[in-house]
């Protein structure tokens, strides 16, 4: 061991104990703006008006993008404002949460739910699709003996199944 190693040593020890007695910093701000490409925001401290920079809006499997001039509080990692996060916030314009290839969005005007990339709004009217071919099929059919089908009954469904996908539509936006 060279000389002074020790002291280098004690100092290294020294100063992550000392992080390791550090409290977890908060901060009640208003949020300025927000960088949705970059899932950061500036947001303004509400004691001392000083700005935090760069505020991470998420850690990576969620996301939240809050509405500008609405409070929000915001955490300091290891006494450093360069590493700031939201913790949470008043009002929310969008929240994205992932695992894996799982993805669920919530927007002010309704849902996104897409698995490896597809979504549950394509698969929904793509099943609707599939029915209205059903359906034109079934009104085809020619009965020589027995009971034909009930065409006004047919077209009823096939209305109401369409008012269905449009209530779908108006959920699921994507």
């Amino acid at each position: 061991m060279k000389r002074g190693d020790n002291i280098t040593e004690l100092g290294k020890v020294l100063n992550e104990r000392t992080k390791e007695l550090i409290d977890v910093q908060t901060h009640w701000c208003n949020v300025k703006s927000v960088d949705w490409e970059k899932k950061t925001m500036i947001a303004t401290g509400l004691v001392d008006d000083l700005d935090f920079f760069d505020v991470n809006l998420g850690v990576g499997s969620v996301y939240k993008k809050p509405k500008v001039k609405t409070k929000c509080l915001i955490g300091i990692i290891n006494n450093n404002i360069a590493d700031a996060f939201l913790i949470e916030c008043d009002e929310v314009e969008e929240i994205v949460f992932k695992s894996g290839q799982s993805e669920f969005i919530i927007k002010e005007e309704g849902f996104i739910v897409k698995q490896a990339g597809e979504s549950l709004k394509e698969v929904f009217n793509d099943l609707f699709e599939q029915k209205n071919k059903l359906n034109k099929e079934v009104q085809k059919i020619v009965v020589s003996i027995g009971v034909s089908p009930n065409v006004p009954v047919l077209v009823q469904i096939a209305n109401e199944t369409d008012q269905i996908k449009e209530r779908l539509n108006n959920i699921l936006i994507e």
